[in-house]
């Protein structure tokens, strides 16, 4: 199982930093975890880096305010069904600006992790916390009942 992350925008002092850090660590226990980090630029430019990482058979997920809500129980299937097929999973989460429409196009599926606007990177720190507890959930541990 692999995820890779495309993040918009460098890394600064911020303490939402350091929680996408500690969950890409813990995340890093049932996956392998790498990120890109994109500088930040236009939407067309970072998309076309982004693009320019991708492998042909990679599964590419954007997130967008305008996706498809998902829950946390349908990421737990996502996730045992994804580690069935040992795929490559890719998440791209723009920046201030969203993620440009090559992008979208290309991704196979677009989510949204809540109706309201969140900021980039407190989007990236829920969706790698959900993917944390997906992979605790589906191995028994305690973290998805509150329990450390």
């Amino acid at each position: 199982m692999n995820y890779r992350f495309f993040f918009v925008g460098k890394r600064a002092r911020d303490p939402v930093i350091d929680a996408i850090d500690q969950y890409l660590d813990r995340l890093s226990r049932y996956a392998k975890v790498t990120v890109h980090r994109i500088k930040d630029s236009t939407p067309r430019a970072e998309g076309a880096e982004l693009l320019s990482h991708l492998g042909a058979v990679d599964l590419l997920i954007a997130l967008d305010e305008a996706g498809t809500a998902i829950s946390t129980r349908k990421l737990i299937q996502r996730v045992s069904l994804w580690q069935q097929e040992s795929r490559t999973v890719v998440w791209a989460v723009g920046g201030a600006d969203g993620l440009d429409a090559s992008v979208k196009q290309r991704a196979q599926e677009s989510w949204s992790l809540s109706a309201m606007t969140l900021s980039h990177r407190l989007a990236q720190v829920i969706l790698i916390e959900q993917l944390y507890r997906s992979h605790t959930h589906l191995r028994g541990e305690p973290y998805h009942r509150g329990r450390r």
